[in-house]
């Protein structure tokens, strides 16, 4: 593996192109309230075998402190629109890991992974499955809600058999009864919630325990990783066309927080604005099927670069996935060592780097805010 790695690396370093940070200063984001501190009964044990004196365990999401009942079973993956007429979604605040990438006609569409999901009275909206989401929830052998899909998602689901899967659309109904209940009559009103997420599960038998070989999707620095080798970086403006999306981060609290449609993207259910740890992002070959406006990525059996943001820095990175249901691995560029993530929510933006287009050059990075603010 690692003699591969190293070709990859090699391979990579000629086509990786470096995208200087400029500076910027956008609006203050409201810093979000400290967590409450838990410590382990025993620091001294490997990271996931820590146990606090309350019983939580690390969350194999984020690292952070969970319900040992939720940590320790399978995820739950949730589909969720994200349209300016869907804003604001409901309950994305709660989940530990968020991908985001484009889908067609320049829209974006996310997908929400839940270990803790209890107490969330509406999440969504949900909509519709494509490929490549099946494959990043497969990652994490995630039950995986959504609502339809398009024929090369469901040839995944049904044929090649790579998630068990929850389709929203045929589980519908009232509230309390249901896997999945609407609020309205528009397609952007079908939702579900922690006791929907169980229906559903138990209607279909799921078994929600993780296999015995269960391995952790990310690897974590629990004394905090300052990424001392990476460039500044306290904004970072997408190419995405249609929401425009960006983050700015901010030093008291050390997270990033997420901007969309000129406006905060905030979670319906508490109002706060969502935020990130760290950001991943991951330029990908991409294709439109023959016929369609429908995107594909080349995910597996593939590599490709990347960028890696936390604590107010970026560094480059590589990617390898060497089969469909196999984890991503993500590695410094120049050692080709495995990243580890701080502990915290994770957000994994796919961007279109190859294939039919490289737009990945429309990403801006900014060394300080006051520059993203005179940018725009």
């Amino acid at each position: 593996m690692k003699k591969k790695l190293v070709s990859i690396l090699l391979v990579l370093s000629m086509t990786t192109t470096l995208v200087a940070c400029g500076k910027k200063d956008e609006e203050e984001a409201t810093v979000a309230e400290p967590v409450e501190e838990v410590e382990a009964v025993d620091d001294s044990v490997a990271f996931w075998d820590q146990v606090s004196e309350d019983g939580k365990v690390r969350s194999y999401l984020t690292g952070e402190w969970v319900d040992a009942e939720y940590g320790r079973q399978r995820p739950v993956a949730v589909m969720i629109e994200n349209t300016k007429a869907c804003l604001p979604q409901y309950g994305i605040g709660n989940a530990g890991i968020i991908y985001e990438c484009v889908v067609e006609g320049g829209i974006t569409r996310m997908m929400a992974i839940f270990d803790d999901y209890s107490g969330l009275e509406q999440i969504g909206n949900i909509r519709s499955s494509r490929p490549y989401y099946v494959y990043f929830a497969s990652e994490y052998d995630a039950i995986y809600m959504h609502a339809g899909g398009n024929p090369a998602a469901f040839e995944l689901i049904d044929d090649k058999d790579l998630v068990d899967n929850l389709n929203a659309l045929t589980l519908e109904g009232s509230k309390g009864k249901s896997a999945a209940f609407r609020t309205g009559k528009s397609e952007h009103t079908l939702y579900t919630n922690s006791e929907g997420i169980d229906i559903g599960i138990e209607k279909l038998g799921y078994d929600m325990t993780l296999p015995s070989d269960y391995e952790p999707h990310f690897q974590f620095d629990e004394d905090g990783n300052t990424l001392d080798a990476g460039e500044d970086c306290q904004a970072v403006e997408l190419y995405y066309s249609t929401n425009k999306p960006y983050w700015v981060y901010n030093e008291d609290d050390g997270l990033y927080y997420r901007y969309e449609f000129n406006q905060k993207q905030v979670d319906a259910i508490t109002g706060d604005q969502l935020t990130a740890k760290n950001i991943i992002l991951q330029n990908v070959e991409w294709f439109t099927y023959q016929g369609s406006q429908y995107l594909g990525y080349l995910l597996s059996y593939n590599t490709g670069t990347g960028k890696y943001i936390t604590n107010g820095k970026m560094i480059d990175i590589v990617w390898s996935k060497d089969a469909d249901t196999d984890v991503t691995h993500y590695y410094y560029a120049e050692t080709g060592e495995e990243i580890k993530l701080n502990i915290g929510t994770t957000w994994i933006q796919a961007c279109q780097g190859g294939g039919e287009g490289d737009y990945t050059d429309g990403t801006k990075y900014y060394a300080d805010k006051s520059d993203f603010s005179k940018a725009n």
